[in-house]
Order: C-alpha cells, then sequence, then structure tokens
C-alpha cells in the first residue's frame, strides 16, 4: 500500500454505503478505521502495536523482504481514539456528516 491521498468525507460517505464496515483511510497512510466493535459503529484511530512491527521487522529482514512504512502501517488495529460512536450505521452516517473532518483523512 503506497502512500495515498486524504480520502475526504465525501468519499468515506460513499464507501460507507457502497461497502460498509470495515474501512481504514488516512494520509499518507491509513490511520483511522469505520469498524464495528461490541455492538455499535465507530470511527477511531489505528494502533501500530510496537513489538508487532519490531517483529514483522525482524521477520522480514531475515526472509530478505523489504520492510516499508506501508507494512508497518499497515500492522495497525483499530484500538486508538473514538472519534465518534452510533449504534446504527444511518446514525454514523449523520454524526460524521456533522463531524469536523480533520484534511489528512
Amino acid at each position: 500500500m503506497a502512500p495515498m491521498a486524504p480520502v475526504g468525507k465525501k468519499r468515506v460517505l460513499e464507501l460507507l454505503a457502497e461497502r460498509g464496515p470495515p474501512l481504514r483511510f488516512g494520509s499518507p497512510h491509513p490511520c483511522t478505521a469505520i469498524v464495528q466493535q461490541d455492538g455499535v459503529f465507530r470511527v477511531r484511530d489505528l494502533v501500530v502495536d510496537e513489538a508487532d512491527s519490531k517483529a514483522a521487522f525482524e521477520q522480514a529482514r531475515k526472509t530478505g523482504r523489504p520492510f516499508m512504512p506501508e507494512n508497518h502501517f499497515g500492522l495497525g488495529k483499530p484500538t486508538g481514539k473514538i472519534h465518534l460512536e452510533a449504534k446504527t450505521l444511518d446514525e454514523l452516517r449523520e454524526k460524521i456528516e456533522a463531524f469536523a473532518w480533520p484534511k489528512h483523512w
């Protein structure tokens, strides 16, 4: 996954309507996700466990493969800050519409 431009609120809403969660987005690498967890829908930060990243780096090094920023950020899990939470996708869409969307998303 090469660095990517921000997706933007409009496109995230389109993707949510087209295929639903989970969605990962952010720029230059995915840093945020829309997921369903614990019976609710959330927009939350992706967090990379440094021990996981180090282990993946060491494995790549042992096998002669590259370990690039894309590999590191690809390990992100939706365990960070919760920005939005809703009981239904429709409610989440409404909250996204009203949310001050960060430029790097």
